[in-house]
């Protein structure tokens, strides 16, 4: 009695046996690691690190959209925007934003068509300053403040009529403008909007764009020396295109973008 119980066991126990060490043999599909791209830590509201050390703004935004559109892992890591670039161009990071979109950039990057923003360098003034229009020829001869780690034109810098006077970041650049010891700032307005309403500092203050002397398109520089750095350009610019036809940039820019008081 008891072997024709334990015999018709045995052969159960053997064949779980064989089924749980075929299950344990077949290694279950592992999955893809995400593609790690490079996000530049100030540049509100356009990308700039939060309180709990993660990237945010509105290029953070587009470019986490348009990577889950493509299906494609995405993991960002935040860096100076230098050390941003220079990943970039050496194939450690597959790409970086938000990069300048000019002649170039596109020599040592693989850019996608349509750039994620414009953003002028505009000339700030205070409001209760005298109105007045500037440009390249009406700065001569004044005062003009700049970030002094940005880029900014050959005939600005190389300038020897204009006072020039660098800031140590955006902040104390607004701060220059907002004490009198500048008569002008070259630096973006949308930039300058999210500060003033953001900055402590700041509160209270009315600044005026009162010229443009460029009007730049930025976004993101996919590295010529990371493997998967054209094919990702390529389904970058599809996931833009999809993400256009529902809207979605609009609803962003209004989230994210704020701007001057005319």
């Amino acid at each position: 009695m008891k072997k024709s119980v334990c015999r018709p066991l045995l052969a159960a126990v053997l064949v779980l046996g064989g089924v749980l060490s075929h299950a344990e043999a077949t290694p279950t599909p592992s999955a893809p690691k995400p593609v790690v791209v490079g996000v530049e830590d100030d540049c509100a509201p356009f990308a700039w690190v939060g309180q709990d050390g993660q990237p945010q703004g509105y290029s953070v935004d587009v470019v986490r959209l348009a990577f889950s559109e493509m299906k494609v892992p995405l993991k960002l890591v935040v860096l100076p925007f230098e050390r941003c670039m220079r990943e970039a161009r050496l194939g450690k990071v597959a790409a970086c934003f938000n990069s300048m979109f000019n002649e170039d950039t596109a020599k040592e990057f693989h850019l996608h068509q349509a750039p994620l923003f414009h953003e002028p360098l505009g000339v700030l003034a205070l409001a209760s300053a005298p109105r007045e229009v500037m440009d390249q020829q009406a700065m001569q001869g004044r005062t003009v403040g700049y970030v002094q780690s940005y880029q900014y034109p050959d005939w600005f810098i190389k300038s020897t009529t204009i006072t020039r006077v660098p800031a140590r970041n955006d902040k104390a650049l607004l701060l220059m403008l907002a004490r009198g010891r500048v008569d002008f700032a070259l630096y973006g307005p949308t930039m300058a909007a999210w500060y003033l309403q953001t900055a402590p500092e700041l509160r209270g203050v009315k600044l005026r764009l009162v010229g443009e002397v460029s009007n730049d398109g930025f976004g993101v520089a996919f590295s010529r020396r990371h493997p998967q750095g054209e094919a990702l350009r390529h389904g970058f610019d599809q996931a833009l295109v999809k993400l256009q036809a529902r809207g979605v940039f609009t609803a962003l820019r209004s989230k994210h973008l704020p701007a001057l008081e005319p």
